[in-house]
C-alpha cells in the first residue's frame, strides 16, 4: 500500500464543510502525521505506531465521502490518543479507545453539521452498538446516498451457507460460516479462504 504525504491544506479539502475548526482543535491536542492513501476495500484508514525511526502516522483513503472522511479521521486520531495514553497495553478497539472515539463523535454531532438522517445513523452505529471498531454502517451509507435500492449491492448474510456467488471481478466464492460480523468464504478456483465479505456488487 502506497501512501502520499501531502500538505495539511490539501487533505483538509476532503473534510465536511464547516468542520475545519473542530479538526484543528483535534490536531492541536493530538499532533500526528496524516497521509492520503489510494482506495482500499478492506479499510478506510489506519494508525501506525512509530517504528524504525518513522513517526506515528495516520492514513486515510482519499476518495471517501466528507462525512465518512471526518468520522474515519476521528477513529484514527482516537487510536493515536489511546496509544499516547496507554501504549501497547490497550487493545486497539478496547474500552479506552471506544471512550476516546465516542467523545470525538459527540463533538462532531454537537457541531450540527450533519443532516438529521445522517446524525441518526451515526448515533445508531457508534452509540447503540457495543462493538464500534472497523466495518461500515449500511444505515449510514444509505443516509449518505452511497447505497441506492437499485444499486445491485447484495448481502452475503442473505445467502444460505454453501451458496456460491460471483464478484464483478469474475472471481467466484462459496459462503462459509460467520466469524463475528463477517463471513468466511472460499474462492472456488484457488480454494483460498477469505474473511472480509459482508456484501458484494453484481
Amino acid at each position: 500500500m502506497k501512501s502520499t504525504s501531502l500538505p495539511i491544506d490539501f487533505w483538509k479539502t476532503r473534510l465536511l464543510e464547516g468542520s475545519e475548526e473542530l479538526v484543528n482543535n483535534w490536531l492541536l491536542a493530538s499532533p500526528v502525521l496524516i497521509m492520503l492513501a489510494k482506495s482500499r476495500q478492506s479499510k478506510h484508514g489506519d494508525f501506525r505506531v512509530p517504528r524504525n525511526g518513522r513517526p506515528a502516522y495516520i492514513t486515510l483513503n482519499h476518495d471517501m465521502h466528507p462525512v465518512e472522511f471526518l468520522i474515519t479521521l476521528a477513529h484514527e486520531i482516537a487510536h493515536f490518543r489511546n496509544w499516547k495514553k496507554h501504549g501497547r497495553r490497550a487493545r486497539p478497539h478496547g474500552p479506552e479507545w471506544r471512550n476516546e472515539f465516542r467523545e470525538m463523535i459527540a463533538e462532531i454531532l454537537k457541531t450540527g453539521l450533519l443532516e438529521t438522517e445522517v446524525a441518526a445513523a451515526v448515533v445508531q452505529h457508534y452509540y447503540k452498538r457495543k462493538l464500534i471498531g472497523s466495518g461500515s454502517s449500511e444505515q449510514l451509507n444509505r443516509a449518505l446516498g452511497k447505497i441506492q435500492e437499485d444499486s445491485g449491492i447484495l448481502h452475503v448474510g442473505d445467502l444460505p451457507e454453501g451458496a456460491q456467488f460471483t464478484l464483478r471481478s469474475g472471481k467466484s466464492f462459496i459462503k462459509g460460516h460467520k466469524l463475528r460480523k463477517r463471513y468466511q468464504c472460499r474462492e472456488v478456483v484457488s480454494s483460498r479462504i477469505y474473511i472480509r465479505f459482508i456484501r458484494w456488487q453484481k
